[in-house]
């Protein structure tokens, strides 16, 4: 059962994903891990996520570019396949922990991430910096995979990899999405293989993708008419803040 917070947070994440492209598993997992186990709301958030992506994509059609696409995994060299391993220790590890070890480690990664954006804001930069070397694309593919598996949060590890390659906004947004449906569309494959998918777990698909729909509508909305970005960043960051407090209050009072 959805709970006002809960609510909130997905639709906040919704809001996010259409004014940045980012984001959203972040706060809709936040937010529903509150209420329900890992295990049911990471496949499910990952089929929220997709039902967001096409449009945005779609949106960012012109900024796909085959150049900047071979920096970013699973087309990085090496990368496809540490993706794959990562995909799958990730969808093992959420079979294989308690839900109040996934809610700690998911406020570890929010809380991260936020301070990683305040150290190192994304702007307008030139475009994406030269290749340095293999390493770097595949490691980002592995830990992305394994949190993307476990935690719905592997967007992280590429944000940060991306920003790291200097990537120009539009060809980050794009950038993202198109690791995201690739992504998923392992997770697919591993979480049918893992028997994840359940009742309960589609049930919350179809509950929560109107409020997510909704958000991502209000999100294109503020992006192209109203909105500075830096002030919705910072109120992003503030909210993902407070849901990663939450989430710890949540896994220690349970114990």
């Amino acid at each position: 059962m959805l709970d006002v917070g809960s609510a909130l947070g997905v639709f906040i994440g919704g809001v996010s994903f259409g004014f940045a492209g980012f984001a959203f598993a972040l706060f809709a997992t936040s937010a529903l891990a509150l209420v329900s186990p890992p295990q049911i709301v990471v496949p499910a958030v990952m089929l929220i996520s997709d039902t967001l992506t096409l449009p945005l994509l779609w949106e960012h059609r012109r900024h796909v570019r085959r150049d900047a696409l071979r920096e970013v995994p699973p087309f990085a060299p090496w990368s496809l396949g540490l993706l794959i391993v990562g995909v799958l220790l990730g969808t093992v590890v959420l079979g294989g922990v308690s839900p109040e070890i996934g809610r700690l480690t998911l406020a570890v990664v929010i809380l991260a991430f936020v301070g990683f954006q305040v150290a190192r804001p994304l702007v307008a930069v030139p475009p994406a910096a030269p290749a340095r070397g293999a390493g770097t694309g595949a490691g980002a593919a592995l830990v992305g995979g394994f949190l993307d598996g476990w935690l719905s949060t592997g967007g992280v590890a590429i944000a940060v990899y991306l920003t790291w390659k200097r990537f120009a906004p539009g060809v980050f947004v794009a950038g993202i999405l198109v690791y995201f449906l690739v992504t998923d569309l392992l997770r697919v494959i591993s979480y049918t293989a893992f028997g994840y998918w359940s009742a309960e777990t589609l049930a919350l698909y179809v509950r929560v993708v109107p409020i997510a729909l909704a958000g991502f509508i209000g999100g294109v909305v503020l992006r192209r008419f109203l909105v500075p970005s830096w002030a919705f960043r910072a109120v992003v960051l503030f909210l993902l803040t407070a849901y990663g407090l939450a989430l710890i209050g949540r896994a220690l009072l349970v114990r």
